[in-house]
Parts: structure tokens; C-alpha cells; sequence
């Protein structure tokens, strides 16, 4: 085999073994200001509400502050600052999401919801809930889940939803989220298992997860599907990190904001 040719399928193999085994490293993951555009989208009134910080965890990472300001205008009709990456869009198969949050002490309690993680679809510009949200109400933090097989005709009304409480909102601390989902919309089919800070929230196998023919999208950052209730919001984020078929939490876990505190040891599996 010629050196060229040989070049050539060594690269193709890497570009593909990055995508499907282990941590994606071409889609996602940790950027400077100067390179977010190439890899993320940023969706808010004011770029400015998005800012590079240093962990206020005191880790010495880098990570993202995303603000809203209640003054301020919308974004595709709703409150917001938050992102996502730009080439990831799966409508089926297995796929990794690690998505950590931190909220600051400066939280204000207040009844109205607001999304901090998200894996949304297609089909929530319709007016349908994301497949997955991670959300906080009042005082306590929440998943709520939504689903539909049918191939036309879904509505709120008709889909699956689902809400897993989590406890109560701890500030000044992050919360490390990992998702492995099997994506699938056919009725009886997909998976999805949830660990938060390592510990295992949900499981299911053998049920419809997202809609029928959407592709799934991770969001991180600020979200109010309604009335923000304060004059404004600020969040702190990870960078959204993805995983192939062959990941697993241990590696989501190695590469968050709770690699300090999550390991193999005190991971359920």
C-alpha cells in the first residue's frame, strides 16, 4: 500500500473513532472565545450574556457564565442564553451527553421554571416539550421527560411526559448530568439511563424517548419556557461533552466539573 493511500485511511479511521468510541473530540468540548464559533451555537439577545469565567468552584478550569436579563428581548420566542454544537444533531442510535451546571447562591427562589440543561428535537419549534429538560422549580430541581411514537399528529396533549424529581436545589455546587440514550421511535423500543453527580436517577429500556423522525440536540445554559418571575438569572456551565456507543459515565465523569468527587467507585452502575 502507498504511503498516500495509507495516510489517507489512517485519517478517515481516526475522524470515525473519534465519533463513535470514546469522547467525541470533533464535536462539542472545550473551546477559547476565539474558537466557540466553530464549535457552538449561542442563542440570546445579547452575545455579552455569554462570558469565559474561571470555575467559581475554585478548580481553576475554564467554564461558561450565561445571564438573562428580563429587559431584554427574545430569542425564538422565549427568555434565554445558552448554546449548543454545532453538528450534532441524532434522530437514532446511542449517543453520550454530558452537561454540568452550577447555580451561584445568588439564585432567587421562584415558582416560574427555569431550564439550565436540555436535550431538545425538531420537533419542540412545534410547540412539543424537549425529549429531555433539566429544570429548576422553586426550590427543587427536576427532569421532566417527553415523548411521542405516532408519526403524525403529535401534540402536548397526546405525548408521554414524565417528571423525576431530584431534591432539592443545592447553590454553589455543580451538578454533572450524563445521559447515555439510545434513540428510537418506534413504539417499544430506545433506551435512555441518567446519572446525576454519579448517582443513577433513571432507567428505561424497551420505551420511545424522543419523536418520530426528530434529531436530538444538547443545550446548556438559561431557558424560561414562560415568565422569567426576577429581573434576571446567571448560571454557570461546563462545556457540553459527547460520547459514542463505546463510552462510558466513568470517561463523561473524568472530563466534568465532579471529576473531584464522581469516580469508578462511587458511580451506579
Amino acid at each position: 500500500m502507498n504511503r498516500a493511500r495509507q495516510a489517507c485511511l489512517l485519517s478517515g479511521l481516526l475522524l470515525s473513532g473519534a465519533a463513535s468510541a470514546q469522547i467525541d473530540t470533533l464535536i462539542g468540548g472545550a473551546v477559547t472565545p476565539l474558537t466557540f464559533s466553530s464549535r457552538y451555537a449561542l442563542s440570546a439577545a445579547n452575545a455579552a450574556n455569554l462570558g469565559f469565567v474561571s470555575d467559581p468552584a475554585g478548580s481553576g478550569r475554564t467554564v461558561l457564565s450565561t445571564a438573562v436579563n428580563g429587559a431584554e428581548g427574545e430569542v425564538g420566542a422565549i427568555k434565554r442564553t445558552d448554546f449548543h454544537p454545532l453538528g450534532e444533531a441524532l434522530a437514532t442510535g446511542v449517543r453520550w451527553y454530558g452537561i454540568s451546571v452550577y447555580v451561584p447562591n445568588s439564585w432567587v427562589v421562584h415558582p416560574n421554571p427555569a431550564v439550565i440543561a436540555q436535550i431538545d428535537s425538531a420537533a419542540t419549534a412545534s410547540g412539543l416539550g424537549a425529549p429531555l429538560s433539566l429544570l429548576v422549580r422553586g426550590g427543587g430541581l427536576e427532569l421532566n421527560l417527553v415523548s411521542n411514537h405516532l408519526a403524525a399528529g403529535a401534540t402536548a396533549s397526546n405525548s408521554a411526559r414524565e417528571i423525576i424529581k431530584l431534591g432539592a436545589l443545592v447553590t454553589n455546587r455543580w451538578y454533572c448530568l450524563v445521559v447515555r440514550s439510545d434513540w428510537q421511535t418506534t413504539l417499544g423500543s430506545g433506551a435512555i439511563t441518567m446519572w446525576m453527580n454519579g448517582e443513577k436517577v433513571y432507567n428505561a429500556s424497551n420505551s420511545t424517548n424522543s419523536y418520530f423522525g426528530a434529531a436530538q440536540t444538547p443545550r446548556a445554559g438559561l431557558m424560561f419556557p414562560g415568565l422569567m418571575g426576577v429581573t434576571e438569572r446567571t448560571l454557570y456551565t461546563d462545556f457540553i461533552r459527547l460520547g459514542g456507543p463505546t463510552t462510558t459515565a466513568l470517561q463523561m465523569y473524568q472530563i466534568s466539573p465532579c471529576s473531584s468527587f464522581v469516580n469508578g467507585s462511587n458511580i451506579q452502575w
